[in-house]
């Protein structure tokens, strides 16, 4: 039985849908686009005849060839949000998505032990310049590179000893013609609406920041009004890395190692997720928990403890 009331290809019904979607960030529609583009046109969206349980083969497809994670992630995302709206309209039967599977990730996430994070500090905190009380910013916050990167002198309460997180810089393929380059800097919202929060500063990095205060509307990394690209960040990061003599790796795992050391010094699973921006604590405990062996070695040594008392 055909899953389409209207002899439409799941192309067309997905192309509907992403023209619904009127306030869709430009980074989030050209993400969508590309994937589409990439995959569902080329695969199965051009099917027109395409039956419900022709998606458990196509993701059965896209994990026997490695397709990421990630990717699978938004491409089911998008193909269930498409039917979703055409079910809703009356163009589509019901689709039961519960056989389709994704492969769980077995990679293994970088976090840097207490010492390379001593390390790393030791190099931040010696010949202080501002992009390495931002780094250090990183490793006691968990901010995101385009959250520091998007980050104003006036967003920094310096009495209340807070940040808020209220935009993100972001590089994007370039749409217009008239510009050359093949991507363009932009400032966007945060990647979520709980990402836009409020975040507290340790006393050291308060006292840090104070030496390097510009105006107000001052981007703080390049102190003017002028975009501080991430990709500048981030080539500083290896710099700095390569420097502390630790092997190098993403800028993400800041954000990691900030979450692991913040559970390793007992804070509470609740705030260390409402820091971070997420909608909920199991995103934090799935995604940027990590334990270390000498946590685990200890918890089970404090079990021991609790046990003989």
């Amino acid at each position: 039985m055909e899953l389409f009331n209207k002899n439409k290809s799941l192309s067309e019904i997905i192309n509907m849908w992403l023209m619904s979607k009127k306030c869709l960030k430009v980074q989030s529609k050209q993400k969508y686009e590309q994937l589409i583009e990439n995959y569902i046109e080329n695969d199965i969206g051009f099917i027109k005849n395409i039956k419900g349980e022709d998606f458990k083969l196509y993701f059965e497809y896209l994990n026997e060839n490695g397709t990421s994670i990630s990717t699978q992630r938004t491409l089911l995302y998008i193909i269930k949000a498409s039917l979703k709206m055409a079910y809703n309209s009356g163009v589509c039967k019901y689709v039961d998505f519960t056989n389709v599977k994704i492969r769980k990730s077995n990679r293994n996430i970088k976090v840097l032990t207490k010492d390379a994070q001593k390390k790393l500090e030791e190099v931040l905190k010696n010949n202080v310049n501002i992009r390495k009380v931002c780094l250090l910013l990183c490793l006691y916050t968990g901010l995101r590179i385009g959250e520091v990167c998007g980050l104003k002198w006036e967003d920094i309460d310096f009495n209340n000893k807070t940040l808020i997180v209220k935009r993100t810089i972001e590089r994007i393929k370039n749409n217009n013609p008239k510009i050359k380059s093949k991507t363009i800097l932009i400032e966007s919202t945060p990647k979520s609406e709980t990402s836009n929060r409020v975040v507290p500063i340790s006393d050291f990095i308060i006292t840090l920041l104070k030496d390097f205060k510009g105006k107000d509307e001052n981007y703080i990394l390049s102190n003017s009004t002028k975009l501080y690209d991430p990709r500048q960040f981030r080539k500083f990061f290896k710099r700095i890395m390569k420097k502390a003599d630790i092997d190098y790796t993403n800028f993400h795992a800041l954000r990691h190692t900030f979450a692991t050391r913040s559970i390793e010094s007992h804070m509470d699973i609740k705030t260390l997720s409402e820091i971070l921006g997420h909608s909920n604590v199991n995103i934090t405990l799935n995604l940027y928990v990590h334990p270390t062996d000498e946590f685990k070695k200890n918890s089970i040594e404090n079990l021991v403890k609790f046990m003989t008392v």
